[in-house]
């Protein structure tokens, strides 16, 4: 028999953090949409209210799953993986974990883009993050783009998905099947056809990180050092298409 721990959270929770942070940050957008012909506004933060959108997307995305954990269940930082009773693991499995994920993800993406080219003559369209990198018109931008990427989004989402969301999976169908669904959410948050393997793959990785070392920073370290990867590259390519 497969033992099962229960968390103390419960899928209605899960539920609250995701309408409460599209609806807060619809209502952020529209703020902000109809403040601006009111106000004389930089250029340069007009051009970029859709990044500050997906900052403060994916800080309410972790600072609510918090919120309810903290205030509603009275539950510690460290009863939701926030511990570094190990640091020596979770460095290993962090940066491992992080590199090895890029590898493997990497792999399956082009193999994917390659199948279906040569079977349907259909080119993949290039990811909104990659598109936003490469497209920056400053080094400014890139930063801010690649901070939210390799810093913020692996801190609020391994929050959401590896803290809050694997933990209740597991208490309800078991570790692996746990792991499974946690990461057919986490694929499925990504809302791209194109990475639904691929991010899959990763969600497995991060959930597998987790039970490993029982940290959350393991699997945020992971995360980081996957998307620096990508993000290192990407800003090779465009420093040399900027300075062109």
């Amino acid at each position: 028999m497969v033992e099962r721990e229960s968390t103390a959270w419960n899928l209605y929770d899960i539920i609250l953090v995701l309408i409460l942070t599209f609806t807060l940050t619809s209502l952020i957008f529209l703020i902000i949409e109809s403040v601006i012909g009111y106000l004389v506004i930089d250029e340069f933060i007009l051009s970029i209210r859709v990044l500050i959108l997906n900052f403060v997307q994916a800080i309410l995305l972790g600072g609510l799953t918090l919120s309810i954990l903290k205030i509603k269940y009275r539950l510690a930082l460290k009863d939701v993986g926030f511990n570094l009773n190990d640091l020596g693991n979770v460095l290993k499995y962090g940066i491992i974990g992080g590199i090895l994920i890029c590898l493997l993800i990497t792999l399956l993406n082009n193999f994917i883009y390659l199948i279906i080219d040569n079977l349907w003559g259909i080119e993949a369209p290039a990811q909104e993050v990659i598109k936003n990198l490469l497209e920056s018109e400053s080094s400014l931008l890139f930063f801010l783009n690649g901070l939210l990427i390799v810093i913020v989004a692996p801190i609020t989402e391994e929050i959401f998905f590896r803290g809050f969301i694997y933990p209740y999976c597991k208490s309800k169908l078991g570790k692996w099947k746990g792991i499974l669904l946690s990461a057919l959410f986490f694929a499925l948050a990504h809302a791209s056809i194109w990475l639904f393997f691929p991010t899959f793959l990763g969600g497995i990785i991060l959930a597998n990180i987790y039970e490993k070392t029982k940290s959350i920073y393991s699997c945020m370290l992971a995360h980081g050092v996957w998307n620096m990867i990508i993000v290192s590259l990407l800003y090779l390519i465009w420093k040399g298409n900027f300075i062109q």
